[in-house]
Protein backbone atom coordinates (compact mmCIF):
# COMPACT_ATOMS: atom_id res chain seq x y z
CA UNK A 1 0.00 0.00 0.00
CA UNK A 2 0.81 3.55 -0.48
CA UNK A 3 -0.32 6.17 2.28
CA UNK A 4 -0.65 9.81 2.06
CA UNK A 5 -1.42 11.55 5.02
CA UNK A 6 -2.26 8.23 6.70
CA UNK A 7 -5.20 7.77 3.94
CA UNK A 8 -4.42 4.90 1.54
CA UNK A 9 -3.81 5.88 -2.00
CA UNK A 10 -2.65 3.20 -3.32
CA UNK A 11 -2.97 -0.89 -3.33
CA UNK A 12 -1.18 -3.82 -4.95
CA UNK A 13 -1.27 -7.45 -4.01
CA UNK A 14 1.79 -10.14 -5.34
CA UNK A 15 0.40 -13.56 -5.42
CA UNK A 16 3.11 -16.79 -4.35
CA UNK A 17 3.91 -18.69 -7.84
CA UNK A 18 1.91 -21.58 -7.87
CA UNK A 19 -1.32 -19.97 -6.69
CA UNK A 20 -3.25 -18.46 -9.29
CA UNK A 21 -5.53 -20.94 -11.79
CA UNK A 22 -8.22 -20.83 -13.93
CA UNK A 23 -6.20 -20.93 -17.45
CA UNK A 24 -3.29 -22.54 -18.88
CA UNK A 25 -0.79 -20.04 -18.27
CA UNK A 26 -2.07 -19.35 -14.42
CA UNK A 27 -1.97 -22.60 -13.99
CA UNK A 28 2.15 -23.12 -14.65
CA UNK A 29 3.98 -23.37 -10.88
CA UNK A 30 6.40 -21.28 -12.38
CA UNK A 31 3.96 -18.12 -12.47
CA UNK A 32 3.00 -15.67 -9.99
CA UNK A 33 0.66 -12.50 -10.24
CA UNK A 34 -0.16 -9.53 -8.64
CA UNK A 35 -3.92 -7.53 -8.58
CA UNK A 36 -6.25 -5.42 -6.86
CA UNK A 37 -4.00 -2.84 -8.09
CA UNK A 38 -5.17 0.80 -7.76
CA UNK A 39 -4.08 4.46 -7.25
CA UNK A 40 -6.43 6.96 -6.06
CA UNK A 41 -7.61 9.04 -9.40
CA UNK A 42 -6.02 12.33 -7.33
CA UNK A 43 -2.36 10.60 -7.28
CA UNK A 44 -2.27 8.91 -10.80
CA UNK A 45 0.59 10.09 -12.76
CA UNK A 46 2.74 10.95 -10.39
CA UNK A 47 5.13 7.75 -9.86
CA UNK A 48 3.63 5.92 -7.04
CA UNK A 49 2.19 3.11 -9.32
CA UNK A 50 4.99 2.61 -11.34
CA UNK A 51 6.77 2.09 -8.03
CA UNK A 52 4.48 -0.46 -6.59
CA UNK A 53 4.86 -2.63 -9.65
CA UNK A 54 8.49 -2.09 -9.15
CA UNK A 55 8.40 -3.39 -5.63
CA UNK A 56 6.01 -6.12 -6.46
CA UNK A 57 8.77 -7.26 -9.34
CA UNK A 58 11.67 -7.10 -7.23
CA UNK A 59 9.64 -8.89 -4.56
CA UNK A 60 8.73 -11.45 -6.80
CA UNK A 61 12.29 -12.11 -8.55
CA UNK A 62 13.80 -12.38 -4.58
CA UNK A 63 11.17 -15.34 -4.30
CA UNK A 64 12.48 -16.65 -7.64
CA UNK A 65 9.76 -15.89 -9.51
CA UNK A 66 10.50 -16.32 -13.35
CA UNK A 67 7.13 -14.98 -14.83
CA UNK A 68 4.93 -12.57 -13.40
CA UNK A 69 1.53 -11.92 -14.60
CA UNK A 70 -1.90 -9.93 -14.20
CA UNK A 71 -4.99 -9.89 -16.00
CA UNK A 72 -7.55 -7.12 -16.98
CA UNK A 73 -10.01 -6.39 -19.45
CA UNK A 74 -9.25 -6.49 -22.55
CA UNK A 75 -11.25 -3.05 -23.14
CA UNK A 76 -8.97 -0.95 -20.60
CA UNK A 77 -6.17 -0.37 -23.33
CA UNK A 78 -4.68 2.27 -21.20
CA UNK A 79 -3.88 -0.07 -18.68
CA UNK A 80 -2.56 -2.53 -21.14
CA UNK A 81 -0.49 0.27 -23.03
CA UNK A 82 1.08 0.97 -19.62
CA UNK A 83 2.01 -2.81 -18.65
CA UNK A 84 2.85 -3.12 -22.05
CA UNK A 85 5.45 -0.47 -21.92
CA UNK A 86 7.04 -2.00 -18.36
CA UNK A 87 7.67 -4.90 -20.58
CA UNK A 88 4.35 -7.05 -20.09
CA UNK A 89 3.20 -8.85 -23.08
CA UNK A 90 0.59 -11.00 -24.05
CA UNK A 91 -0.17 -14.32 -23.01
CA UNK A 92 -3.74 -15.44 -23.93
CA UNK A 93 -7.25 -14.46 -23.31
CA UNK A 94 -9.65 -15.73 -20.68
CA UNK A 95 -13.39 -15.56 -19.29
CA UNK A 96 -13.60 -15.24 -15.50
CA UNK A 97 -17.38 -16.98 -13.79
CA UNK A 98 -16.98 -13.31 -11.79
CA UNK A 99 -17.38 -10.93 -14.19
CA UNK A 100 -19.11 -9.87 -17.64
CA UNK A 101 -15.86 -9.35 -19.86
CA UNK A 102 -12.98 -11.03 -21.45
CA UNK A 103 -9.60 -10.88 -20.04
CA UNK A 104 -6.20 -10.84 -21.33
CA UNK A 105 -3.10 -11.91 -19.49
CA UNK A 106 -0.30 -10.20 -19.47
CA UNK A 107 3.44 -11.80 -18.49
CA UNK A 108 6.85 -10.13 -17.61
CA UNK A 109 9.51 -12.58 -17.52
CA UNK A 110 11.71 -11.74 -14.44
CA UNK A 111 15.73 -12.49 -14.89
Amino acid sequence: MAVSDEVVVATITLADAGTASGSPFYDRPDVADFGQFAVRPTFQRRGIGSRLIEIVEARAREKGVTELALDTSERATGLIAMYTDKGYRFIEYARWPSVNYRSVILSKTLI
